[in-house]
């Protein structure tokens, strides 16, 4: 009896997957050093090379890597459903879920997804994905995840969905901006000064796409990935940005004051959704992320006091 265990067939996978041992390690929490051992027993206990290893180019498969991937995938669906069943019959839910989410959702949504699945179902082994909304559909359609948090102006595929919380688009200023003492701005009023826009696709092209309805062109001086480097970029009054929502504090990390205002022109509705594949509630696991998301995440999320995520 071959002596292959299911973590290394995980391992596997996820290497199959980054096409590095180093991102493949990060995604697993394990040194690159512990990886490279388990994928060297199991080719020592199959008896075959599954990867070429290339120093500064990654991992690439072999043919018996790549045959293995899909056997691998099986293996391990099939002993996530044994673990379930079992569960299951102890009235229990078990195996792992993994949820991926937009990438400046993560602070305010995947934390209270953690804490109830480890206060409510201990036995369900969590993972998470923060990736762009282009690559969490992706991997949605492939099969790598089984549910996403994301905006529904990013959803361009055909999957389910439910709602979490609607959310608008806001005008983020640093205190002592000249249009600090208005309830709310037109984009125009903004005129040529400088923009500190999301950088993170596709949210770029929905900023433009939004102001342009609106009939104005923004002057973007920097496009960030990082909510919170854009928002002390602003506070330092560099720039303006546009958010979903804002945040519980009006304090930038480094203490300086932010002032939110309506956008007065008109907007494209918007929401926080839970994104699936067609048929994923009857994997019990699904269903119970998406009924707390949708009856406890939304009531902790009012769009316009505690949301902080760029569009």
């Amino acid at each position: 009896m071959l002596a292959v265990t299911l973590r290394q067939l995980e391992i596997f996978l996820f290497v199959a997957e980054e096409g590095t041992l180093a991102a493949a390690a990060q995604r697993l929490h394990m040194t690159a050093g512990s990886l490279s051992v388990a994928l060297s027993t199991l080719e020592k206990t199959l008896g075959v090379q599954l990867l070429v290893r290339r120093r500064a180019k990654g991992a690439a498969l072999t043919v018996a890597g790549r045959e293995l991937v899909e056997n691998a995938k099986q293996v391990l669906a099939s002993a996530h459903a044994l673990e379930a069943s079992a569960g299951a019959i102890r009235g229990e839910l078990v195996g792992t879920l993994t949820i991926g989410c937009f990438d400046t959702l993560s602070p305010w949504l995947v934390p209270p997804v953690l804490e109830y699945f480890a206060e409510h179902h201990p036995q369900v082994e969590v993972l998470v994905s923060e990736a762009s909304s282009d690559e969490l559909q992706r991997r949605l359609q492939e099969g790598d995840l089984d549910a996403a948090f994301m905006y529904q102006l990013h959803v361009d595929t055909d999957l389910e969905r439910a709602l979490v919380a609607a959310v608008r688009l806001q005008l983020v200023l640093p205190a002592g901006h000249r249009l600090a003492d208005r309830e709310e701005v037109h984009f125009a009023e903004l005129g040529d000064e400088p923009a500190v826009l999301l950088g993170l696709k596709p949210a770029p092209d929905l900023i433009m796409a939004m102001t342009e309805a609106a009939g104005f062109t923004p002057n973007v001086r920097w496009r960030l990935r990082n909510v919170e480097t854009i928002r002390s970029v602003v506070g330092r009054g560099l720039g303006y940005t546009v958010i979903m929502g804002r945040p519980s504090g009006d304090r930038t990390y480094d203490g300086h004051q932010l002032v939110y205002k309506r956008i007065a022109d008109e907007l494209p509705e918007n929401a926080v959704q839970l994104v699936f594949q067609s048929g994923s509630l009857g994997n019990a696991k699904i269903r119970a992320l998406r009924d707390f998301a949708t009856t406890h995440l939304g009531a902790i999320a009012d769009p316009m006091q505690h949301w902080a995520a760029d569009t």
